[in-house]
């Protein structure tokens, strides 16, 4: 099973994350940046699920393995925030 986490910017160092299955939403927490959003979706325990499709605003960093997800949360959060620039920019 594959879940989408969108991210969205409240203001600087606040941020709103947001997991979905389909149009539901499943669960919905706060943090301070990108990357400890990432961080902590992955610590989700569900043995069915591989991944997340990962949307920062409007910009998706593709569908991410939970692995890399603990791995790599700063750097693919850095892959959001570039491409986010790339679109507004």
């Amino acid at each position: 099973m594959i879940l989408t986490l969108q991210i969205s910017k409240i203001e600087p160092g606040h941020y709103h994350a947001a997991v979905l299955n389909g149009r539901s939403e499943m669960d919905e927490w706060e943090a301070s940046g990108i990357g400890e959003t990432i961080r902590q979706c992955a610590q989700v325990k569900m043995p069915e699920l591989s991944g997340f499709h990962i949307w920062y605003e409007h910009v998706c960093a593709g569908t991410v393995p939970l692995q890399k997800m603990r791995i790599g949360p700063e750097g693919i959060a850095q892959r959001l925030m570039t491409l986010h620039g790339s679109i507004r920019g």
